[in-house]
């Protein structure tokens, strides 16, 4: 495998680069920024878990009043440095507005009380059970977020809550997508680190895996995301900018598949060793791109007992040709193997070599078996051959302008 890793060492020397520079502050460059449409998904389900919001409420109502802003209602929002600090409105925020009453449950109903009943805003709440209200569960987000330094640039908070001003009940759907973030945090503008916002592991890389599944990057960055062609394509992101990988994977994750540690059924299916030849007569470059037929196939094929120089033991339990009466007697069928080496030559190079053919094919002066590989046609067309390559004729022929003469 040696010439993977040296395929590979430019990729691996610019991830060591990417950590090294990690561990002295600099960070890796920005990823490519989103086109007008952002091919957007909504705000990720990773870093904005499920809510839980048995609430009635109406964002485009209130705002539509006058004198009512995000401020007066999330008064806590413009001083948090956390995302875990709960920034949902408090009954006293409410009371500036509606005449809620505590102490009458049983009156606090719209009917009673239009502003002020408790129904107007808890779904489910009832006269005879008014302790059994569901409550709203928000969690926090998986970020590293602070609305206190946001509120310090005179950041208006529609600009990040997009759309909120024409919606009923607000959700996570009108939380900030990164496609958005990036509109500020790009090259030139604000700070644009992943691990600015993002969750870190215990070594400086982004942690992906979360309990409802692992973060994969948005499609509008270039070549990044993860999908089903992901497997097949990410040698191309790979070369462009190693420090882009480097920032969620290790070194020893590339090794662990380019060295064969790992084998992932995408590349071989299961049973793969029953049906490997049909690739690699197929698409023998393509086989190539990781093995080598010299040493990975040999060796696999004389372990197995299918090459010609494995052993007596090893041959006993294995046969990669068919038998003789097949492979090498007469009669000459489709499945003989001269028909096989017409057909797909390198198939036969990658075990055998021309010293092989020629212990069977030379003539029994040169110590071969005698057998002519010519058919009784052969010198109708052999002037063709002949003129194409040479070298295959002197391997038996000593006379050459002799064989010039009979092949034109």
């Amino acid at each position: 495998m040696n010439h993977m890793r040296n395929a590979l060492l430019p990729f691996w020397i610019a991830c060591t680069l990417a950590v090294i520079a990690r561990s002295l502050g600099a960070q890796p460059r920005g990823p490519a920024l989103p086109t007008a449409a952002a091919m957007d998904d909504g705000p990720s389900h990773l870093i904005f878990p499920s809510q839980r919001l048995p609430l009635r409420f109406s964002h485009a109502r209130h705002l539509a009043l006058p004198g009512v802003t995000c401020v007066g209602c999330h008064s806590a929002a413009s001083a948090s440095a956390r995302v875990e600090d709960n920034l949902l409105p408090t009954e006293s925020s409410c009371a500036s507005c509606h005449a809620i009453d505590r102490a009458h449950p049983s009156a606090a109903s719209t009917a009673a009380n239009p502003l002020g009943g408790c129904d107007l805003c808890h779904d489910g709440w009832r006269a005879e059970a008014p302790m059994r209200v569901a409550r709203a569960e928000v969690p926090a987000a998986n970020l590293r977020f602070s609305h206190a330094r946001h509120a310090a640039q005179g950041i208006v908070c529609e600009r990040c809550h997009e759309g909120v001003r024409g919606v009923g009940l607000a959700t996570r759907l009108e939380l900030p997508t990164m496609a958005r973030c990036v509109t500020c945090h790009r090259p030139g503008g604000a700070p644009d680190r992943c691990t600015l916002c993002h969750l870190t592991e215990l070594d400086g890389r982004l942690r992906t895996h979360f309990a409802d599944g692992w973060m994969n990057p948005p499609r509008w960055m270039t070549g990044l995301h993860h999908d089903a062609d992901f497997w097949f394509t990410h040698r191309s992101s790979a070369a462009q900018d190693g420090t882009r990988c480097a920032v969620c994977h290790t070194e020893g994750e590339c090794a662990a598949c380019h060295d064969g540690r790992v084998r992932d059924r995408r590349t071989h299916p299961n049973d793969y060793l029953t049906m490997h030849v049909i690739d690699a007569r197929m698409n023998s470059d393509r086989c190539g791109s990781c093995h080598r037929a010299s040493t990975f196939c040999v060796a696999c094929h004389q372990r197995a007992g299918v090459a010609a120089s494995s052993s007596t033991l090893s041959r006993a339990f294995g046969r990669f040709h068919p038998p003789a009466a097949i492979w090498t007697n007469a009669p000459v069928t489709l499945r003989h193997h001269g028909a096989e080496a017409r057909r797909a030559m390198r198939t036969c190079t990658s075990c055998h070599s021309e010293q092989d053919c020629v212990t069977c094919h030379a003539t029994l002066g040169r110590g071969g078996g005698g057998f002519s590989p010519h058919p009784p046609s052969f010198l109708s067309r052999c002037g063709a051959l002949l003129r194409a390559s040479e070298r295959p004729c002197a391997l038996c022929h000593d006379d050459l302008d002799t064989v010039r003469l009979r092949c034109r």
